[in-house]
């Protein structure tokens, strides 16, 4: 780890607590000074103060717990953010419990009220404060780390382009190693520095910080560059098969002295199905409901428009059975005579900017994703989840991999999902099935949430879509 990273990460801890002081203290200031509702006695400062100070190490912990000391997690701003909300109401409601147990009775809840949206902003501002001025540090080469990569395939191009695409995230490409004899280079900024049997020297040459594989060796191979990093404290990092996000879900059992490993399933078997289908109902009605107006606003756009019905609906393969997805029309009539041959042109799951097929209203209903709203009754009927992998068609499943067809039976299709927070259209269908498959195998409620709140966010940007 750079000195820098745990210097940035060991200044949070300082200016959290800063910010539940400062949170409070104003918030004391305003019921005191500023509420329009009468107060009759409130008492002074100190005495909150002295209670707020042997919680500190309490809001620590709670922080901790929703990993907002994590390394990782503090170079983002979203993942930050995200974890700051279901943080600060949880750590000021353990406050309240202890309030509650020790029986102070001279905290104003409005007190409790105001430092909760007061901390969170406060606390927001200094994370972000701190995030830009290690980006800025970054652009001056400080706290940067020298990667070295390993493979000239695709998917080396596109990791050294985000990283010169992106140089706040604090990444330098110092080389590629070819994992074949032939000096061809790369299309791309980055230079080649040599073959695998050369890496000894390359690594003691070019003193990296990290190694990004990005093709796979046998095990022996593998071994060998992990040997390699380990002795000279250089961080691994390697491009996962399917097969490696398959089983990272797995659990150990041994017969007599042989260890063996289970794939397990999702973590949507069990208990998790049912606290998903919960969230879904109580999702779907709100999303029907609030958006209701919206939705008899857009009816009478489409039908004063072009011909055809309002509601578009067509066959897409759940988890159990295939069902009609609702979907507000978009296209002209001919549209689906029209499919089968762009999947000829295009391959499966395509996506065209400009298609002919699309109506003038229906292109602002794709790009701000109105068009999926009627999507709630599908979720509220159980055909479909809020967040899942995207529902295929019947004749884009018939071409699917074994592996691609992963994405279809692991978990039902969903109206938002990895996939949309990802790029949505500029992400391509191997790296979309990868997507899918590592939300299977990883879902939590609290990713689902997060899902949420970031798909909200990209619908807000239009980021990706057409």
């Amino acid at each position: 780890m750079k000195r820098s990273e745990l210097f940035f990460t060991i200044i949070t801890i300082p200016l959290d607590l800063f910010a539940a002081v400062f949170g409070f203290v104003v918030a004391y200031y305003i019921r005191k000074h500023l509420d329009p509702f009468n107060i009759i006695y409130i008492p002074p400062l100190k005495e909150y103060l002295a209670f707020l100070y042997y919680f500190l190490p309490i809001w620590v912990l709670v922080f901790s717990f929703f990993g907002l000391y994590n390394v990782k997690i503090n170079k983002k701003f979203g993942p930050t953010f995200y974890r700051i909300l279901f943080a600060t109401p949880t750590a000021l409601m353990l406050f309240v419990t202890i309030i509650f147990f020790t029986k102070e009775a001279f905290f104003s809840r409005l007190v409790i009220l105001y430092s909760l949206v007061l901390i969170i902003l406060i606390t927001t501002f200094l994370r972000t404060l701190v995030l830009i001025t290690r980006r800025i540090l970054f652009r001056f080469g400080v706290g940067i780390k020298r990667v070295l990569i390993i493979g000239t395939n695709k998917t080396s191009k596109d990791i050294i382009d985000d990283i010169e695409k992106h140089p706040g995230k604090g990444f330098k490409i110092i080389g590629i190693v070819k994992t074949d004899n032939k000096m061809e280079s790369l299309d791309c900024k980055a230079t080649i520095v040599g073959f695998m049997k050369e890496l000894g020297s390359i690594v003691t040459k070019l003193k990296p910080d990290e190694i990004i594989q990005t093709e796979p060796f046998g095990p022996q191979e593998n071994l060998n560059i992990i040997h390699l990093c380990e002795d000279k404290r250089i961080t691994f990092r390697y491009v996962p098969s399917l097969f490696a996000l398959y089983s990272k879900n797995n659990d150990t059992d041994t017969f007599g002295k042989i260890p063996v490993f289970e794939i397990k399933r999702s973590n949507l078997d069990g208990w998790g199905r049912v606290f998903k289908r919960m969230i879904d109902i109580f999702g779907a009605l709100v999303g029907i409901i609030l958006s209701f107006p919206l939705q008899v606003l857009i009816a009478i756009l489409i039908k004063t428009t072009s011909k055809g019905p309002v509601i578009f609906k067509q066959e897409r393969v759940g988890r159990d059975k295939n069902y009609k997805v609702y979907k507000f029309r978009t296209m002209y009539a001919d549209a689906e005579a029209r499919h089968a041959q762009f999947i000829r042109q295009y391959g499966n799951m395509f996506k065209l900017k400009d298609d002919p097929r699309v109506t003038k209203i229906g292109k602002f209903l794709r790009k701000t994703s109105m068009d999926e709203i009627p999507q709630f009754y599908n979720v509220l009927k159980g055909e479909m989840s809020l967040v899942g992998p995207r529902p295929p068609m019947p004749v884009e499943v018939a071409r699917y991999t074994r592996e691609e067809k992963k994405r279809v039976g692991g978990v039902k299709p969903g109206l938002t999902g990895l996939w949309q927070v990802s790029g949505r259209s500029d992400v391509d269908f191997e790296q979309w099935v990868e997507l899918d498959v590592y939300y299977i195998e990883n879902w939590s409620l609290f990713l689902d949430i997060i899902i949420i709140l970031k798909t909200i966010w990209v619908v807000l940007f239009r980021k990706g879509a057409y």
